[in-house]
């Protein structure tokens, strides 16, 4: 700007200016016209029908649009907190659309919305009742002995409780994408849930079901910056600079669109994972049956953001330690915790190492025909 004001008169200065304002201008009324009048973006658009249900929950196989080249099944597991959409979002950012392109038969167990009904739903009826049964339907609707499961964020941490508790379907392989194991030295949730008088029992003994505000508010909390102001500003800055805003809407509607969180199942993550990070101690006892992570002996292959604040990398690198597998592998990327599923370097590098990793560790579809 101040190369273009050296040598312009004053009138066209005043050009200059009034051009700017203008542009600023349209920018701002683009951006308050995005946040309260455009339409929420569709989202989770792969076709897809339900194999099975319980509760409010869905079990969902993914319709092949191209040939099956795996007989191998894949089933994704998502956290209790956001909806799972996500692994979904949008077509050319769509691990799912991904993983079916290249020829995997796909499935994913979807929670639904808890309600007041579901406060006493801990991770042993979570495990026990739904991830168990989906990975059986799983095995027999795809016509395989074996199975893979891919768990996000909290999802990762339940597919390993079941993985330690189940021998049928053989569960091949594992893949964790930004999933907590090890629950020492975790960032700001350290600051948070161990500090002295933060007591989850009180917590879920007062709201039974804890609401969706109050999970979202703790989240988006430990990077406020980031997640209040950086997101309008996100936007401004996208407008402004001519560019297309579709991603930036299907990620502000998955955002914002949380779940109630049951209080049984709260009170156990915080209690015996935060704050007693039981899980590698072999301490998570589920109806009388203790998860020792040494009965994995799944191929493991596990992911991390370098720059994430929700999941440090060595929460998931510590699978590589206390599973049994021989076959491990472990992946960094220069992302945040949704940089792994969202995003270019999603699209370009992490969604094809995925398939890769997996397309030599599932049996060929042509194999047993």
């Amino acid at each position: 700007m101040d190369e273009m004001f050296q040598n312009s008169s004053p009138k066209e200065m005043g050009e200059i200016l009034q051009k700017a304002q203008e542009h600023w201008l349209h920018t701002t009324l683009r951006w308050q016209e995005v946040l309260n009048y455009d339409p929420k973006p569709a989202t989770g658009c792969s076709p897809k029908e339900s194999i099975w249900s319980k509760n409010k929950s869905q079990l969902y196989h993914y319709r092949t649009t191209t040939e099956r080249k795996y007989r191998t099944p894949i089933l994704l597991i998502y956290a209790l907190i956001n909806k799972p959409y996500v692994l979904d979002l949008t077509p050319g950012s769509s691990l799912v659309e991904y993983l079916v392109n290249e020829g995997f038969d796909v499935y994913l167990l979807d929670w639904g919305e808890f309600e007041w009904e579901d406060r006493d739903l801990g991770y042993a009826d979570l495990v026990y009742d739904y991830i168990a049964p989906s990975a059986k339907r799983v095995a027999r609707f795809a016509q395989s002995s074996d199975i893979s499961i891919i768990g996000y964020c909290m999802g990762g941490t339940m597919s390993t409780l079941y993985a330690a508790l189940f021998d049928k379907p053989k569960l091949r392989n594992l893949v964790y994408l930004a999933a907590p194991i090890e629950f020492n030295k975790a960032g700001t949730y350290d600051v948070w849930l161990k500090a002295r008088g933060y007591d989850p029992d009180r917590i879920a003994d007062a709201m039974e079901l804890i609401p969706k505000d109050f999970i979202d508010w703790g989240t988006r909390m430990l990077n406020p910056m980031a997640n209040y102001w950086g997101t309008y500003t996100r936007l401004w800055k996208t407008i402004e600079e001519d560019k297309p805003i579709h991603f930036w809407k299907v990620l502000n509607k998955w955002a914002s669109d949380n779940i109630n969180f049951p209080g049984a199942a709260y009170r156990d993550w915080i209690r015996d994972f935060y704050q007693g990070n039981k899980l590698i101690k072999n301490q998570v006892v589920l109806r009388g049956r203790r998860v020792q992570l040494q009965r994995i002996q799944a191929n493991i292959l596990a992911l991390v953001g370098l720059r994430d604040h929700i999941v440090m990398p060595h929460q998931t690198a510590a699978a590589l330690t206390y599973l049994r597998g021989h076959d491990k592998t472990y992946l960094e990327f220069p992302v945040g915790h949704g940089g792994l599923v969202l995003g270019e370097i999603a699209r370009d590098k992490v969604f094809p190492e995925v398939a890769a990793w997996l397309g030599e560790r599932s049996d060929l579809w042509e194999e047993e025909e």
